[in-house]
């Protein structure tokens, strides 16, 4: 019924740009497939859609109807009954090679089907923004209730920079070179996430669920992560008082999925149906290397390219914001100080494009409780480059801001330290 609909939509109203804009083809039409050839060749031939007249002559047993639905709907139909027809087809493969006990082959025509069904399609649509200022009742809403809009990051320093992240458009990248503090700045993010009442979903391709649980929860009660990790008995009375009290502490909750509870690495798939049956409204992943393309690509920079592509589709979707852990190259400034840009990220370039937001960290070189955020890429602000330097105690889970002032007394006491140290073994 709906490939009748959308051919006497188009001899109803001539207009190719359904076609055009829906890349339409044959496969639609199953049921019609004569009568699509014969429209589809008379517009690549003569630039337009044919009469009624016309077609007719060719179909006479056609049912010419009046349609006046929603083009939007008659190709979202469209769309969903190829898919349903295709989804029959691919169950019946998928059965058939089963019982042959062929389970390869059974595994190979489900993914080549998965791709193909989820990719039938695009429904494209236009906006004349001149005309549709829809987007001033957006930004009014956004002056009104900010939280609606945005995620905190824990971190209030960032936040009044960034404003927090993009519910629905944002695609982050924290980018560091190992030993730095990557994961345990993730799950500091994932920590504010849980506590504004949010479904938190972490991957983790390294630490197991048991190693993100201790350092949450020393991040949120700054319980020694070394107490924890290594059965420090000295521990035992706080933390089961706090243990016992986390059920009824947050509204929100934190869903960690490691390889061992899929039998190997996650790809992006995976993580689309880890966001789906959990329902999640952020998701973190540690980090991109330890991720699975599904594409199979062999070369490390397009594996690592087919991942962000594909993460960036999945936040389109999804609409929800995905923040990613990359590790840094090893590439050094002339003083031997560590590069922080774009070009840094491993592996693939791709991965700094896809981004919304690049936040790079490292330490300082004399002080290594102190840990420095590059802002790198934030595509909605003007303060690339801009650093917030934080004294870090990791294993209690502790960040203190250093404001721009403070640091600079900071390290001219250290300055003269080190001076005065260098003096001292001359004199010596």
């Amino acid at each position: 019924m709906i490939q009748n609909q959308v051919i006497n939509y188009l001899l109803n109203t001539k207009d190719s740009s359904l076609i055009i804009l829906n890349n339409l083809d044959k496969r639609y039409f199953s049921d019609y497939i004569n009568e699509w050839l014969f429209i589809d060749n008379h517009f690549k031939t003569y630039g337009n859609i044919p009469d009624k007249e016309t077609f007719i002559a060719h179909f006479n047993d056609f049912e010419l109807v009046n349609v006046e639905e929603n083009p939007s709907y008659l190709i979202s139909e469209l769309f969903k009954d190829y898919q349903k027809k295709q989804l029959v087809k691919a169950f019946n493969n998928v059965a058939q090679n089963l019982n042959d006990g062929s389970l390869d082959k059974a595994l190979d025509e489900f993914k080549y089907s998965y791709d193909n069904i989820s990719r039938a399609g695009i429904s494209l649509q236009c906006v004349d923004i001149l005309k549709d200022t829809s987007r001033y009742d957006d930004y009014v809403e956004r002056t009104k209730d900010h939280d609606k809009y945005f995620i905190k990051t824990g971190f209030k320093e960032l936040d009044d920079i960034i404003g927090g992240w993009d519910r629905e458009e944002e695609l982050a990248t924290i980018i560091a070179r190992p030993g730095v503090g990557k994961s345990w700045l993730l799950i500091k993010f994932a920590v504010a996430a849980v506590e504004q009442g949010l479904k938190v979903g972490l991957y983790s391709g390294e630490m197991s669920e048991k190693k993100v649980g201790y350092r949450f929860d020393t991040l949120v009660q700054h319980v020694a992560n070394g107490s924890l990790v290594h059965g420090n008995v000295d521990a035992k009375i706080d933390y089961t008082n706090y243990i016992n009290d986390l059920s009824e502490r947050f509204e929100g909750s934190l869903k960690v999925l490691t390889p061992a509870m899929i039998n190997g690495p996650a790809g992006v798939r995976v993580l689309r149906a880890f966001i789906e049956k959990e329902k999640l409204d952020i998701l973190f992943i540690d980090q991109h290397s330890l991720l699975e393309d599904d594409n199979h690509a062999k070369n490390p920079v397009e594996k690592a390219a087919n991942i962000s592509k594909d993460l960036k589709n999945l936040q389109v979707v999804k609409k929800i914001p995905i923040i990613a852990v990359s590790q840094m190259n090893r590439t050094k400034n002339d003083d031997g100080s560590d590069l922080i840009n774009l070009t840094q990220i491993s592996q693939a370039d791709r991965i700094g494009q896809d981004s919304t937001c690049v936040i790079g960290i490292d330490r300082d070189k004399k002080d290594r409780d102190l840990m420095r955020l590059h802002l790198v890429k934030l595509r909605d602000n003007g303060e690339v480059g801009k650093c917030l330097s934080y004294i870090t105690n990791l294993n209690l889970g502790k960040f203190i801001f250093v404001p721009e002032e403070e640091k600079t007394k900071t390290e001219n006491i250290e300055n003269e330290k080190y001076e005065s140290q260098d003096v001292n073994e001359e004199e010596f």
